[in-house]
């Protein structure tokens, strides 16, 4: 009787701790020049009188570095023809309204230079300013040293 327990007790926390997850999805890790372009879309966000409620959606973080990840490996160019696929996959996890997605080819990993680029525009200026909860930011490296940003952005009621 004693070395059942001991048995059951031994399955039993093999179980228990074993490292299961019935979650699917592989875990995100936000690149730190993605962490500094996202706050200074946040600090250029704040510094023009909008909502503070804007926050770096990790789920929207995979999409933008996936569709960086394809611009960087000629799979798509440097525009937004492909990006409906990453919205659907966004919008089928989280919902969301009001979507729109930047991208940029540059030489410069300085995010102060990268969102600079799209302020100077008025159309781009709007969109980084337009009414939204949640953010995407990825970048990938071209083989030419060319870094490649994609920035989603979203409003979650």
């Amino acid at each position: 009787m004693k070395r059942t327990l001991i048995i059951l007790g031994l399955i039993t926390s093999y179980f228990l701790f074993s490292s299961t997850s019935c979650n699917d999805e592989p875990f995100t890790q936000i690149k730190a020049v993605e962490s500094r372009i996202f706050n200074e879309i946040k600090s250029y966000r704040l510094a023009s009188g909008t909502d503070s409620t804007f926050v770096h959606q990790y789920v929207m973080v995979r999409e933008a570095q996936y569709y960086s990840i394809q611009m960087a490996s000629g799979e798509q160019p440097v525009d937004l023809s492909g990006i409906q696929e990453h919205w659907d996959n966004i919008h089928d996890k989280i919902g969301g309204t009001n979507a729109h997605t930047l991208v940029q080819a540059t030489q410069t990993e300085n995010a102060e230079q990268i969102v600079d680029y799209w302020r100077e525009v008025p159309a781009t200026d709007s969109i980084l300013l337009d009414d939204y909860t949640q953010c995407g930011v990825g970048v990938e490296y071209g083989s030419d040293g060319t870094v490649y940003v994609t920035v989603l952005m979203m409003l979650i009621e």
